[in-house]
């Protein structure tokens, strides 16, 4: 009898080993938009930011969606960006690899705290949204920069993103944007009469 459950404890604990090795896969946002994908690898792709961001945007005018899946350790991040559409600025948290563009600026160091004030804002500050469904993050890079510092970039924001989401205590979702609004050049001044 003994020796039958040993057999069975030893059985139950390769199980139980077997199933902690197993990856975790994480949602940004937590679903497609579209039922046709494009996979884009971040470590392969020769792909500029700007060329990146097109693809992104093409595909989306095309009614597919644009997978980016990065490996965080045992996670695996499947990212479901989107393009900068007509929304309130307010709403749009803008990121770089170095700085995040909200009131005068702060470093990528301050995104934490940046990102429980831009969820948990609720309509109390003007430059931040009015609630949580409505706030979204725009990762604004270099357009010569590569797949690899958007790689970067990407595993800090979801990497913040998920411990906020664990303090918050809610069902926070993270709407990715591509943005090369800010390279845009300003327009033209009006001529003097």
């Amino acid at each position: 009898m003994r020796l039958s459950n040993l057999y069975v404890l030893i059985i139950f604990y390769i199980l139980i080993g077997c199933k902690s090795q197993e990856n975790e896969t994480k949602y940004y946002p937590t679903q497609s938009l579209n039922d046709e994908i494009i996979k884009l690898d971040l470590n392969t792709t020769s792909l500029d930011f700007r060329e990146i961001k097109a693809l992104v945007s093409r595909s989306i005018l095309a009614d597919r969606s644009v997978l980016v899946e990065i490996k965080d350790g045992r996670i695996l991040k499947k990212i479901y960006p989107r393009i900068y559409t007509e929304m309130l600025q307010r709403n749009l948290l803008t990121i770089t690899s170095d700085s995040i563009l909200i009131d005068k600026g702060y470093p990528i160091s301050e995104l934490k705290w940046i990102l429980i004030r831009h969820y948990t804002n609720n309509g109390k500050e003007l430059r931040y949204p009015k609630s949580y469904d409505r706030a979204y993050v725009g990762i604004s890079l270099e357009l010569n920069e590569t797949g690899e510092d958007l790689k970067k970039s990407l595993l800090n924001l979801t990497s913040v993103f998920d411990e906020v989401n664990l303090e918050v205590k809610d069902s926070l979702e993270l709407h990715i944007y591509f943005d090369t609004f800010r390279h845009a050049p300003p327009p033209p001044t009006k001529p003097k009469s």
